[in-house]
């Protein structure tokens, strides 16, 4: 039953992308999953809504706080702001490697991908990103994908900015499995 699983994360600073943020949380409430977000600070955090800010949205932990363990999976929603903060908090790659060593889905969307660098887990891995995000992955030792939208290697999906919508958070679903949804005790 989806209420016994754990919740899925969904990590991000002020800044990320409203509309993919809100239309990832419509698909998993659609879909039976439960939800935490997790930012910086906790507390509220604004996202970015065209070209201006736009509403604030209720964070229920700080990153500090969160542990792999307490989730059956993580989303990273667009958003270069958001991004960018992300990147100067330790415990942005401490999250990360956290769920990707532990086999765990993780789905990384538009600017987010650049997290995957700046927390030196891109190494070796085929990764989707736009024209503006291959040269950083290739760089990084990445195998930069350029003509997917949406790339899975193993339990790690991820998608250029126009991939969003209910189509891939159905397959970041997709990807949850009995083994990789720990029971609470």
């Amino acid at each position: 039953m989806a209420d016994e699983k754990l919740p899925i994360a969904i990590l991000a600073a002020a800044g990320f992308a409203e509309v993919t943020f809100t239309d990832t949380q419509k698909t998993l409430i659609a879909k039976g999953h439960a939800m935490r977000v997790i930012s910086p600070d906790g507390g509220l955090v604004q996202g970015w809504h065209a070209d201006a800010w736009g509403h604030h949205f209720m964070a229920d932990e700080s990153i500090g706080d969160s542990l792999a363990a307490d989730y059956c999976g993580l989303i990273l929603p667009d958003g270069k702001n958001s991004a960018l903060t992300l990147a100067e908090n330790p415990h942005t790659k401490r999250l990360i490697a956290a769920f990707l060593d532990a086999e765990q889905p993780v789905l990384v969307i538009g600017e987010a991908i650049s997290l995957l660098v700046s927390s030196d887990l891109a190494a070796g891995r085929r990764l989707a990103g736009s024209a503006e995000l291959g040269e950083e992955l290739s760089r990084a030792g990445a195998h930069w994908v350029p003509d997917e939208n949406v790339v899975t290697e193993g339990s790690l999906i991820t998608a250029t900015s126009a991939a969003t919508g209910a189509g891939l958070i159905q397959t970041f679903l997709d990807t949850l499995t009995d083994s990789s949804v720990p029971q609470a005790a």
